[in-house]
């Protein structure tokens, strides 16, 4: 099973993914959690350094690039479905989506690029108020503050980010949960989802 926990920038996806990944490892559930974008590897260093404004690419190479990355991880993912119960995404292939239409790409072109990954079986939105979102400092996979990237930067595009998760959360179905109540409140919203998704 592949859950996924998507957001805008400081929606508190990272800390809801550590956490669903230790509750589930606690209920003896084999879980394994994966990071998009994955800046250790090739493709996604070429993504850092775009973010942090030290590479120039048009909207259409950097989605090709975002979507490159998780490409990378083909065979990894596949390796963690045989041996895993349960996958966690912090970002996956959704993100992708929403970034590029914001960025004023086509949707299917931008679906296009990722498919033929293993599909997401839940996916939850972090919705978090433009106002929260500002308000949180940008932390990386080991919780260490950074300053804020290339996507980061613009309030007004940060804004349209979380018009269009929204927009695309209905249409698809995901479950939207409200990310401006405390990490203990989302976590409990999130375990509830996911057991409701198991049928338990």
């Amino acid at each position: 099973m592949i859950i996924v926990i998507e957001g805008g920038d400081q929606a508190g996806k990272l800390t809801q993914s550590v956490l669903l990944e230790k509750a589930l490892k606690k209920q003896k559930i084999k879980t394994k959690l994966f990071h998009f974008p994955d800046y250790e590897t090739p493709i996604g260093k070429e993504i850092r350094k775009y973010l942090d404004g030290k590479r120039r690419f048009p909207p259409q190479a950097i989605h090709c690039l975002l979507a490159a990355n998780r490409w990378e991880k083909l065979d990894a993912i596949l390796a963690a479905q045989e041996k895993y119960s349960v996958l966690i995404m912090n970002r996956y292939y959704h993100s992708n989506l929403v970034y590029g239409l914001t960025n004023g790409l086509e949707q299917k072109w931008l679906e296009s690029l990722d498919d033929g990954l293993p599909k997401a079986d839940l996916v939850m939105l972090l919705d978090v108020t433009q106002k929260e979102s500002f308000s949180r400092p940008p932390r990386n996979e080991k919780g260490k503050i950074m300053k804020r990237d290339k996507f980061e930067k613009s309030e007004s595009f940060s804004k349209n980010i979380s018009k269009n998760y929204k927009i695309i959360a209905k249409k698809k179905r995901w479950k939207i949960i409200d990310a401006t109540k405390s990490k203990v409140e989302v976590h409990e919203e999130i375990l509830k989802t996911f057991s409701k998704k198991l049928g338990l």
